[in-house]
C-alpha cells in the first residue's frame, strides 16, 4: 500500500480531474463561456497543490513566457501613474496579473500521456456534441436555459452563448489535430460536423470569423508550408502597427459601409470612431489600463452616431484596446508575446504545426474582434488550446527533415 501511494506522480492524481474540466469546456462552457476562467484557473490551483505535496517544490515557470508575462503586468502597473482613473487601472492591473499568474502556473502543470490521452480526446468530443444537442434543444425551446441563467438582465438571450461558441472555435483545432494525426477520420467528422452546426445554428460572427480564419492558415500551411510563418508573423506586425490609422479610415467612411453590414458591424465602427481618436491623442503612453469603458466622448462625436448614444463601451478589439489604454510599449510587449508564439509553433511536431497555425490565426481573428484583453474566460480558452497542442506534441516526434539536420 505504501509502495503504490508513493509510485504517485502529479500526473496520474490530476489525470481525471483534468479531462473532467476539459470535458466541461465545451459543454458546460458552451452554454457559461464565462466558466473557463473558474475551470481552467480551478484546476491551475489543486495541480499546484498536488505537485508542491508530491514533488515537495512548486513547479517550474516557463521563463520567455514568465518574462513577457511580468514585463506586460509590470507596464499595466506603470499606467497607473498618468490614468484617467488610477483607482480603475490599479483594480484592472490587479485582474491581469493575477490572469498572467494562473495562465503560467496551468502552462507548469503536470502533462497526460499514454492511453490518457487518447480518453481525453474521445471524451472533449463527446462532450462537444452534448454541448452541442443542448444548445440546439434550448434555441429550439426559445432559450429557456439561458433565461434561467440571465435572471432580469436585459441583454439578447440568444447571444448569450457567443462566448463559449468562441472559445469552441479555439479549442476545437487542437481537438482536429489529434484525429487527424491518429487517421481517425469519422472522429475528425463527427467534431468538424459538431463544430459547424453549432457555430452555423449560433449568432457569434467571431467564432465564425475565427473558424474560416483558421482554415485558411490550415490550407495555407499544406499548400505552401515554408511561407505559413513568415507570413503569419509579417502579418502581424504590419496588423498591429497600422490598426489606429486603419480602423480611423475605416471608421470615418462608415455612412459609405453602413448598407453591407449588420447592426453589429456599424455599431463597432462607430467604437472604433471613439478609440482610435483617443489613441491617436495619446499614442505613447495611452489613457491607463483597464478605462477604455470610461474614455471621455464629446457630445459632438456623439451627434454622429446611430447606435452608440452613450458613454460605456469596451473596444471590441483586443488590439486595439492595447493601443488606447496602454500605449505603444503595451502593444509592442503583445507583439513580442505573439511572435514567440509562433515560432514555437513552428517547432511544434510536422503533422501538429499545421493546427497550431490555425489556432493562432483563429485567436488573432476573434481577438479583432471581441472580448476585452483582460478577459479571463478568453485566456483560459488560449492556455488550454495550448496545453491541447503541447500534449499532442509530447507524444508525437514526427518531424521534417530540416529539423532533424
Amino acid at each position: 500500500m505504501a509502495d503504490s501511494i508513493l509510485r504517485l506522480t502529479p500526473t496520474r492524481l490530476c489525470e481525471w480531474p483534468a479531462i473532467a474540466v476539459f470535458a466541461a469546456l465545451p459543454s458546460v462552457g458552451l452554454v457559461q463561456g464565462p466558466s473557463y476562467a473558474g475551470l481552467i484557473f480551478g484546476l491551475a490551483v489543486l495541480q499546484l497543490m498536488v505537485v508542491i505535496v508530491v514533488q515537495r517544490r512548486p513547479p517550474a515557470i516557463d521563463r520567455p513566457l514568465g518574462l513577457f508575462a511580468a514585463a506586460f503586468a509590470a507596464w499595466c502597473w506603470a499606467t497607473v501613474a498618468w490614468s484617467i482613473d488610477p483607482a480603475r487601472s490599479a483594480a484592472a492591473a490587479l485582474q491581469m496579473t493575477a490572469i498572467l499568474a494562473g495562465c503560467l502556473i496551468f502552462l507548469a502543470g503536470p502533462r497526460l500521456h499514454g492511453a490518457a490521452i487518447d480518453r481525453l480526446f474521445h471524451v472533449m468530443l463527446l462532450a462537444t456534441l452534448l454541448g452541442g444537442a443542448v444548445f440546439l434543444a434550448d434555441r429550439a425551446l426559445g432559450y429557456p436555459l439561458q433565461s434561467l441563467f440571465m435572471g432580469h438582465s436585459l441583454a439578447p438571450v440568444a447571444t448569450k452563448y457567443n462566448r463559449g461558441i468562441d472559445h469552441l472555435a479555439l479549442i476545437a483545432w487542437p481537438q482536429l489535430a489529434y484525429f487527424a494525426r491518429r487517421g481517425d477520420r469519422r472522429g475528425g467528422l463527427l467534431l468538424v460536423a459538431g463544430v459547424a452546426i453549432i457555430e452555423g445554428a449560433g449568432l457569434s460572427l467571431a467564432g465564425q470569423v475565427g473558424t474560416i480564419a483558421g482554415l485558411a492558415a490550415l490550407l495555407v500551411t499544406y499548400w505552401r508550408p515554408r511561407i505559413v510563418a513568415p507570413a503569419l508573423a509579417g502579418a502581424t506586425l504590419l496588423f498591429v502597427a497600422s490598426l489606429p490609422l486603419a480602423l480611423r479610415v475605416l471608421a470615418l467612411h462608415r455612412t459609405a459601409l453602413a448598407p453591407y453590414l449588420k447592426v453589429s458591424g456599424l455599431h463597432r465602427l462607430e467604437i472604433w470612431d471613439v478609440m482610435t481618436a483617443r489613441t491617436l491623442a495619446r499614442p505613447l503612453l495611452g489613457w491607463g489600463f483597464g478605462i477604455a469603458g470610461v474614455l471621455p466622448i464629446t457630445p459632438e462625436e456623439l451627434s454622429h452616431f446611430v447606435i452608440q448614444h452613450d458613454q460605456g463601451i469596451y473596444p471590441h478589439n483586443q488590439w486595439l484596446g492595447l493601443w488606447v489604454e496602454t500605449g505603444a510599449p503595451g502593444a509592442a510587449i503583445a507583439v513580442g508575446f505573439a511572435l514567440l508564439v509562433l515560432w514555437r509553433i513552428g517547432r511544434l511536431a510536422a503533422a501538429i504545426r499545421p493546427f497550431g497555425y490555425a489556432t493562432f490565426a483563429c485567436a488573432m481573428a476573434i481577438a479583432s474582434v471581441n472580448f476585452e484583453v483582460k478577459t479571463d474566460s478568453w485566456w483560459a480558452a488560449l492556455v488550454a488550446s495550448a496545453t491541447l497542442l503541447a500534449t499532442l506534441n509530447a507524444t508525437d516526434h514526427a518531424v521534417l527533415p530540416a529539423e532533424r539536420a
